[in-house]
């Protein structure tokens, strides 16, 4: 939010609406704090009604533990909103620029605007999706107010999670690929970079993911972006995250710069233990030649993403 605020005094108006989950009055009181700085507004949602929807009603199983990352698809209709235009953002990213050219992005005929994703084309065909068939991130997604209530967009992934399917691996983002992908617009790589580029290298993950710019951006556009995307999304595991102690993210230093200028300028990073299999990996990221360790991802992480497909289907119905 701070890097946001920071770098986008240009625009006239932002509005923030935050999709509270378990949120402390401490951090809330910090988040108006933010916004009050910049003479910005905060409107914080309450999503008791959709938790229990999801729970209850819907059956819903948690996602790593947590419904949060639900939440988007099922507040989105009922709120109210100045602008048709609606940017929604994951926790985890950095704004390095002004988003100006977002409130001008021609949203006609689409429900929603989003990058594409970096997932292994195996992945895609576990949930029904051709490999061929683009596949969006939904971490940053710039959304047509309008078009997703006219269109009943939550209606068609109500009637999808009781009728088809609810267990997916990437919960909402398989859900929003199987039905909106036709009708999602391209949004420029550069509002929502991938951190992996820079952890991994640019043709390394080409390689891992097996990726083609038949289907994905071009090597030759990643590198043009590479050096200065508006929206950094700080993806990490065996990494860790940069709010971590002792992690190795690439964008950590990015994110102390943000965080010294904001209301949690005294927070101390706390120490998250690594699982065995991330551990594992930071130790062979650590210590293998790069070639040899990117044929070991590739073939671990599509064991992996199988093997998480078919718990995601025996969790749902």
């Amino acid at each position: 939010m701070v890097s946001l605020l920071e770098n986008n005094k240009d625009i006239d108006e932002i509005n923030f609406y935050l999709l509270n989950d378990n949120i402390s009055q401490e951090n809330i009181a910090k988040l108006n704090e933010a916004c009050e700085t910049y003479g910005r507004k905060l409107t914080v949602i309450n999503t008791d009604s959709i938790l229990q929807r999801l729970k209850e009603e819907l059956k819903v199983a948690p996602w790593q533990g947590t419904y949060t990352t639900y939440y988007k698809m099922l507040a989105l209709r009922n709120l109210s909103f100045p602008t048709d235009r609606v940017l929604y953002l994951d926790g985890d990213t950095i704004i390095t620029d002004s988003l100006s050219p977002l409130t001008e992005l021609d949203l006609d005929g689409y429900i929603m605007a989003a990058t594409y994703d970096c997932v292994m084309n195996e992945y895609k065909e576990l949930i029904d999706i051709p490999a061929t068939d683009y596949y969006y991130n939904v971490g940053v997604i710039l959304f047509n107010h309008k078009a997703w209530v006219d269109e009943n967009c939550e209606e068609k992934i109500i009637d999808h999670i009781r009728n088809n399917r609810s267990g997916y691996h990437t919960a909402e983002q398989d859900i929003l690929n199987v039905l909106f992908r036709h009708k999602t617009k391209y949004l420029d790589i550069t509002y929502n970079f991938n951190s992996g580029f820079y952890i991994y290298g640019v043709k390394e993950s080409f390689e891992i993911y097996g990726q083609s710019s038949d289907h994905y951006d071009s090597y030759e556009k990643i590198k043009s972006v590479m050096s200065n995307p508006v929206i950094h999304h700080c993806m990490g595991g065996m990494t860790g995250r940069p709010w971590e102690e002792n992690n190795i993210h690439p964008l950590s230093d990015m994110f102390d710069k943000y965080l010294a200028i904001s209301p949690w300028k005294d927070y101390q990073k706390k120490e998250v233990k690594l699982n065995k299999v991330f551990a594992i990996q930071r130790g062979l990221y650590k210590i293998l030649p790069k070639k040899i360790y990117m044929r070991m991802h590739r073939y671990s992480l599509k064991r992996y993403l199988k093997r998480r497909n078919k718990i995601a289907q025996n969790r749902g119905r």
